[in-house]
């Protein structure tokens, strides 16, 4: 038995199938509500890039903040919010969030999704009343969709608080979602 000839064709093949994967995961990513945890420099590359400066505030107080960021659209929303281990979001439940590095080493921050999934008429309603929200409190608000193909009208908008953290909210005809990281600290 001989081994194959490494021609061409066969050193390219691991790259079609790397790039076939890539493409594919891109596109399943792009067509669904997903909703992107970090923070990064560009949407497609996913690198996580630290804020220029970080907070002060203690590891429980960063929390606590992003905790009540996410409380505060729950309470404006109304109905039963779910962490991702389908428990009932409560803002005196501080669960194990998970937290981590925001983009270099011996730092810190939370992040936390919650979601209802609940059929939505009209996604765009939900997505204008947090719009209003944010624009009272005078963040500058960025918006992700809907494509005009999406049959379930995903649409998702952030804001960019300081320190690193990141605020974020989701709606389809399918429910809705809320992410929250919180101010990045120095590990004390």
């Amino acid at each position: 038995m001989t081994a194959p000839r490494n021609t061409a064709r066969n050193r390219g093949f691991p790259l079609r199938i790397l790039a076939t994967i890539t493409v594919t995961l891109l596109t399943f990513a792009l067509s669904g509500c997903t909703v992107a945890e970090v923070i990064t420099t560009n949407a497609g590359d996913q690198v996580v890039v630290p804020p220029v400066e970080f907070s002060t505030k203690t590891d429980r107080q960063t929390l606590d903040d992003a905790l009540a960021h996410t409380d505060d659209l729950v309470q404006l929303l109304g109905g039963e919010w779910l962490d991702s281990h389908t428990r009932p979001f409560a803002v005196t439940n501080p669960l194990n969030w998970s937290h981590g590095p925001c983009g270099a080493v011996g730092t810190n921050q939370y992040s936390i999704y919650v979601q209802q999934v609940t059929p939505i008429a009209d996604p765009s309603e939900k997505i204008e009343q947090v719009r209003q929200r944010w624009k009272n409190l005078h963040y500058r608000i960025r918006q992700i969709g809907p494509a005009g193909t999406d049959e379930e009208k995903c649409t998702e908008i952030v804001v960019d608080p300081p320190f690193g953290a990141g605020l974020g909210f989701n709606a389809s005809t399918t429910g809705m979602g809320i992410s929250t990281d919180s101010e990045c600290i120095i590990e004390q």
